[in-house]
């Protein structure tokens, strides 16, 4: 009989034990000893002709750990034993993470740009005041023209 010395899987996952026999048909017995954390499954009688699949399911919320599966032949005569051990599914997180930019670094570029908008807005309105108050000196619609431009900027830098 051949068994591996230890197997791996995932908690959700399946394990899948292949029995193969090579002679005359037999009985085998498998058991996962110490395992109603991570199974199920805790004992089974097979008659093994030729070769079979056998399928023991990990639990979802098994928890990392560690168990034993037997497997006899011959009556309890020849008797082998592996560990399986339940790990949990790792996340694949990149070794490189991307810089990602501070809050401070775009307020300190924004400095400009509101001291502009502000001078276009006091232009503005110190244009729509300087028209009422000298009618026919100043042009009215050149208030108009600075609050539009300053809108337009606003309106361009959104975040």
């Amino acid at each position: 009989m051949e068994v591996p010395k230890s197997a791996e899987v995932e908690v959700g996952d399946v394990l899948v034990l292949k029995l193969v026999n090579h002679g005359a048909p037999l009985h085998v017995s498998v058991s996962a000893v110490n395992a109603r954390r991570y199974t199920i499954y805790l004992h089974e009688n097979i008659y093994l002709k030729e070769e079979m699949e056998f399928k023991v399911p990990i639990l979802s919320t098994a928890p990392t750990g560690t168990f034993q599966i037997d497997i006899i032949t011959g009556y309890g005569i020849v008797k082998e034993t592996f560990n399986v051990t339940v790990i949990d599914r790792s996340l694949e997180l990149p070794e490189v993470l991307e810089d990602i930019p501070n809050g401070d670094e775009t307020e300190k570029t924004n400095y400009g740009y509101g001291l502009i908008l502000a001078l276009l807005i006091i232009a503005g309105w110190a244009a729509y005041v300087l028209g009422l108050m000298y009618f026919g000196a100043v042009a009215g619609f050149s208030s108009v023209i600075l609050l539009t431009i300053a809108v337009l900027i606003a309106w361009r830098r959104q975040p």
